[in-house]
């Protein structure tokens, strides 16, 4: 965030995240560390206007793995970072043009020619008009770590620096390659295609054939499987006895170099060189090796037995002159030479653990005391006064002996050694190491604050919304229980009923109403559906349309028991003029009395017409015939014609028109 322009700068979620990150890569390669320094300090260069905010990320971010890896991190100081996790591989191990080239050197690199393609298309990066903030961030890192690389190469592996070099160069290459396509085809063809096309060319080949050969020329050194077992077996069984000997192993490509490694059991295992480096070494061990390849002519066997070494192993590969001198060196006498490694024995009594008389007792024989590969527990007898119990490593404050629950008083013996003063009596003897309290403290607060550093690198939620994404859509609240369609029509309908019941009561009735008035009868609704003619039915014109004259029905005026029957269905005298009727011949005997207290005949003078009285305004105009009133009441049609009900398609149900049964 501090190199662009927006001015927005880093969370600090961000910063120690970034923090944690640096933190676990100063870990194992320290030189990661100044890189991240002289980047930080550019990035305040450019924003040198909020010195305060950046700055307080700054140490955040710098001083956060100093803190965490103390006090191992401040041992590194000035010149240490270009240390690294392990043994050291050598120095000078890449060219010049290897480093140009994104190559440390060393087993299973390839030269630096392979990946100029890269280097290449990094440069043509710069000539983009568009992002050349992002592309000018990546060289200037690149450049950074190519410098410190350089340093790396001249007393270390240059590969971490080398690493930080290459990815630079691939991001500037990316940035670059962006579009790249589409800008060349828009141009008239120069030269500007056929040095793109060579340069994508030489970008892709060079690691096609680094992976190659890796593959063809498979997993060869210099980590590689080798037989667990460094020394003869009768040694490594030799060595967990109680006097837990151990053995010097020598290896040597010319007679001006030789390495050297103190080992106890089969053999060094991984992480061995690591502790024997954090304890600074020993200088005295250095020396008798010396003295010892160099055929001095001192007391070679005196030395190596207080360091408890009884066996010398020269591997394969040394020089005669090697051999030869151990051959001439007193104290030594060679044991078996297989596969041209050597093994010596020295002929003298050694242990790990020992007691030797003081500088007042006199001259004597050093006495073996049983011990275990860190810890001994053990009866000792009495002697004389200024006995020294001396143990075969660096004297360090952890080591405590007691003698029966008594302190001893720590001394350090020959220089190096770890010694404790014994008393005239004897007891029992119990010597362990513990580490410091103060360092198991520093420990645990060393857990705590990486746990802390964790929970404050950890994503939280985001605070702002991006514009770049869509909108989500508004969901509608959805209906509670009880919320459904028909509990909201129930209570909509109780609502409009409890508004009427208000209304009404707050009607007062006018000064001519009268109290007991009757009720007005409710109109009834009109029907849900139109009638439906009569199917098959005879024609209209073959009744009677002249309807009915009497007068008692006349006062009718289409009501019906004080009722006003509404939405009558309307018919067409002509739609039904096709075919006349034909009457029912035993239905023409006279309808006796009726409603209308009548005793007048029905006449058969025309056809009977259903519908001359269906509307309300013919009732008024042609009037009632009060024979009808009479038959209707006596035995004629008692059930008054309801066109929306079935009719029987032959007349009655048991009879045809025609007067035959069914």
């Amino acid at each position: 965030a501090g190199l662009t322009g927006s001015g927005a700068r880093g969370s600090w979620r961000a910063t120690w995240a970034y923090a944690l990150l640096l933190t676990i890569t100063t870990a194992f390669t320290p030189v990661v560390w100044p890189v991240a320094l002289v980047l930080g300090l550019g990035v305040l260069a450019l924003r040198r206007g909020e010195i305060t905010a950046y700055g307080l990320r700054f140490l955040a971010q710098l001083g956060t793995p100093l803190l965490l890896l103390a006090p191992w991190s401040l041992s590194l100081l000035p010149f240490g970072f270009f240390d690294e996790a392990g043994l050291a591989y050598g120095s000078s191990a890449a060219s010049a043009l290897d480093l140009l080239g994104a190559s440390p050197g060393g087993p299973g690199t390839v030269g630096g020619l392979f990946l100029i393609g890269v280097v290449l298309a990094a440069l043509a990066a710069l000539l983009r008009s568009e992002r050349q903030l992002a592309v000018r961030t990546a060289w200037a890192v690149a450049l950074v770590a190519l410098v410190f690389s350089v340093l790396s190469n001249r007393s270390a592996w240059a590969g971490p620096a080398t690493l930080v070099y290459g990815i630079a160069l691939l991001s500037a290459a990316a940035l670059g390659a962006d579009g790249a396509r589409f800008r060349v085809a828009e141009q008239s063809f120069g030269w500007r295609q056929p040095v793109a096309a060579l340069i994508a060319l030489a970008s892709a080949l060079g690691p096609l054939i680094a992976a190659a050969g890796w593959m063809i020329g498979g997993a060869d050194g210099p980590v590689e499987r080798r037989d667990p077992v460094q020394v003869p077996a009768f040694v490594a069984e030799e060595s967990h006895t109680r006097d837990q000997a151990r053995t010097l192993v020598l290896d040597s490509d010319s007679s001006a170099h030789v390495s050297y490694m103190l080992v106890r059991g089969s053999g060094a295992r991984l992480g061995d060189g690591e502790l024997a480096s954090g304890d600074g070494g020993n200088s005295t061990l250095g020396k008798v090796v010396a003295n010892l390849v160099a055929g001095s002519g001192a007391d070679q066997a005196d030395q190596l037995g207080g360091f408890a070494v009884r066996y010398v192993l020269v591997h394969k590969g040394a020089p005669r002159e090697v051999t030869r001198v151990l051959d001439a060196t007193p104290g030594l006498s060679r044991l078996s030479q297989q596969d041209g490694s050597g093994l010596w024995r020295v002929n003298q009594e050694v242990a790990r653990a020992t007691i030797v008389p003081g500088e007042k007792s006199g001259a004597g024989e050093p006495e073996p005391v049983a011990a275990g590969p860190v810890e001994i527990h053990t009866d000792v007898k009495a002697g004389p006064d200024g006995r020294v119990l001396r143990l075969a490593d660096t004297a360090a404050e952890g080591w405590t002996a007691t003698l029966d629950g008594k302190a001893l008083t720590r001394t350090t013996v020959d220089g190096w050694a770890q010694g404790f003063e014994l008393p005239a009596s004897g007891g029992r003897l119990d010597v362990t190491y513990d580490a410091p309290f103060t360092h198991t403290v520093w420990v645990w607060v060393q857990g705590l604050l990486g746990v802390v550093l964790v929970v404050l690198a950890l994503p939280g939620r985001r605070r702002d919304v991006d514009d770049d994404l869509p909108d989500e859509q508004l969901v509608p609240a959805q209906a509670a229980e009880g919320e459904g369609r028909r509990a909201r029509r129930l209570r909509a309908q109780a609502e409009a009923e409890a508004a009427e019941a208000e209304a009404g009561a707050g009607v007062e009735p006018g000064p001519g109403a009268a109290g007991d008035a009757p009720e007005t009868p409710e109109v009834p609704e009109p029907p849900a559906a139109a009638p439906v003619p009569v199917p098959q039915q005879q024609a209209y014109g073959a009744w009677d349309t002249t309807g009915y004259t009497g007068t008692e029905y006349g006062s009718y005026d289409g009501g019906y028991g004080g009722e006003q029957y509404q939405g009558a269905q309307q018919y067409d005298p002509a739609a039904y003029g096709q075919q006349p009727y034909q009457g029912d011949p035993y239905r023409q005997d006279a309808y006796q009395g009726g409603p209308g207290g009548q005793g007048a005949q029905y006449g058969t003078g025309g056809p009977y017409d259903p519908y001359a009285y269906g509307d309300p305004a013919q009732g008024r105009e042609t009037g009632y015939d009060p024979a009808f009133d009479q038959a209707y009441g006596q035995g004629g049609y008692d059930t008054p014609y309801d066109p929306s009900q079935s009719q029987q398609p032959h007349g009655t149900g048991s009879e045809r028109p025609d007067g035959s049964q069914q």
